[in-house]
């Protein structure tokens, strides 16, 4: 498995924080998968080793760090570290010294990040965003802008006038708000282009305001997709959308979507929770896709 690769004059290295089992296939997608399609696509999902025993379906958590000619560019912040999450057991106030390991693999150090950007602002897309410092919430990333969707932060802003605390499990106040008020976030709409090599698009359905990266060197084009798709699956699959999915119908339309952009675009798919492999590039398979993944070492 390789954890770094090369696309132009890009690096991305992957940032992995953890990679485990997490819902069973029923769980994560409902019933919109028969007995029968699972029994379909059992064996490749186990061989790829994205499906354990009982239909159990392995997924990762990591951030990308792309390295251009002109920035560092952190996407997606994972989970973090002590953070209050009850209704994550295993997210629960956790002390591990993996994510910066892995980070420091690569030769950085937080200080290295020019831009941190979120696909969405999901629990385990912002957990990194902030530490704990002499009990108060700060940027992880001091000397970083860290850049939010202006319409993803809005429906959060909303949302949290009524939750509070509730939202988004509470991370909206541990790891969205303190990075507010440090002053370090920008609220960007879709034409904001932070670095020459780097585009914006919007594909909603996830969560309101979800945003997919890509990073385009002359003929070479990554796609940092957040949880426009969750698994390897729903690119055979693209109209299975998850139970975590705010808007469905409109997550599946997007999905499509940006696998058509993909394929005809040749990017490298980069999602952020695709076990093993991760990344590849995908192809046209009758009335949906399949992704070759990418092998450099």
């Amino acid at each position: 498995m390789s954890l770094t690769f090369k696309a132009g004059d890009m690096t991305i290295h992957r940032v992995i924080e953890d990679e485990t089992t997490f819902r069973t296939v029923s769980q994560f997608f409902g019933d919109q998968v028969s007995p029968e399609l699972l029994a379909e696509n059992r064996a490749w999902l186990k061989q790829i080793n994205a499906l354990e025993a009982d239909d159990v379906l392995r997924i990762c958590f990591q951030s990308y760090v792309v390295r251009t000619p002109h920035h560092t560019i952190l996407i997606d912040t994972c989970i973090g570290n002590d953070k209050s999450r009850s209704q994550f057991p295993a997210w629960h106030m956790r002390k591990s010294d993996t994510y910066m390991r892995a980070l420091a693999g690569h030769g950085l150090s937080v200080n290295d990040i020019d831009y941190v950007m979120c696909t969405h602002l999901h629990v385990d897309h912002v957990g990194w965003n902030t530490k704990l410092e002499n009990g108060r919430w700060v940027p992880t990333f001091r000397n970083a802008k860290y850049l939010f969707a202006k319409r993803e932060y809005a429906h959060w802003e909303t949302e949290h006038k009524t939750k509070g605390l509730e939202t988004n499990g509470g991370s909206f106040d541990d790891s969205v708000l303190p990075v507010v008020e440090a002053g370090k976030a920008v609220m960007i709409d879709s034409d904001h282009q932070p670095d020459p090599m780097l585009t914006i698009m919007d594909y909603p359905g996830h969560t309101p305001g979800s945003i997919a990266i890509n990073l385009k060197d002359g003929g070479k084009q990554a796609c940092f997709s957040g949880d426009i798709m969750h698994h390897p699956i729903q690119v055979y699959h693209p109209d299975w959308s998850s139970q975590f999915c705010s808007d469905q119908d409109l997550s599946a339309k997007s999905r499509r979507k940006l696998l058509e952009d993909c394929s005809e675009n040749g990017a490298l798919l980069c999602p952020a929770h695709f076990p093993g492999a991760n990344a590849g590039t995908i192809k046209p398979q009758g009335n949906a896709f399949r992704i070759d993944w990418d092998v450099q070492k």
